[in-house]
């Protein structure tokens, strides 16, 4: 009988850190940096929001996509007729990537304008930042 008490409570302390855990991550914010550009994207876990914002400053936006969280995979995407947002951030190796999209001409014919595009690279989250000082990046 105290060995079954003993399996419920360790079973009810396990289901508990893993919501208080779960809690804990939905709080915070991924930001993604560009290596090579300083192009800069932050996402609001929680509420699926992100800013986005280009260091030649011709390109800032911000919208609400849906955010899902697989193991270690984080994934953001918002796609309408003008835009196409999908990132991806590995939290365990700390690296993520970003595509994208934004203008009127994503579901328009190829003759018409061609949308703003930025793809984000960045090999180290840890020292990303949401401003467009370039990142120290190593070409080993």
């Amino acid at each position: 009988m105290k060995s079954r008490l003993a399996i419920i409570g360790l079973m009810i302390c396990s289901v508990l850190a893993i919501s208080v855990s779960a809690q804990r991550l939905t709080n915070i914010q991924q930001i993604l940096q560009d290596d090579r550009t300083g192009d800069h994207l932050i996402i609001f876990i929680q509420t699926g929001e992100y800013k986005f914002e280009s260091c030649k400053g011709n390109l800032a936006i911000s919208g609400v996509g849906t955010v899902s969280l697989s193991g270690c995979q984080l994934t953001l995407t918002d796609i309408s007729d003008n835009r196409r947002v999908v990132a991806e951030v590995d939290l365990c190796a700390k690296v993520g990537k970003a595509d994208l999209v934004f203008g009127d001409t994503i579901t328009k014919s190829p003759n018409d304008t061609a949308p703003s595009e930025s793809v984000l690279s960045d090999s180290n989250t840890l020292d990303s930042v949401f401003d467009c000082s370039l990142k120290q990046v190593d070409l080993k």
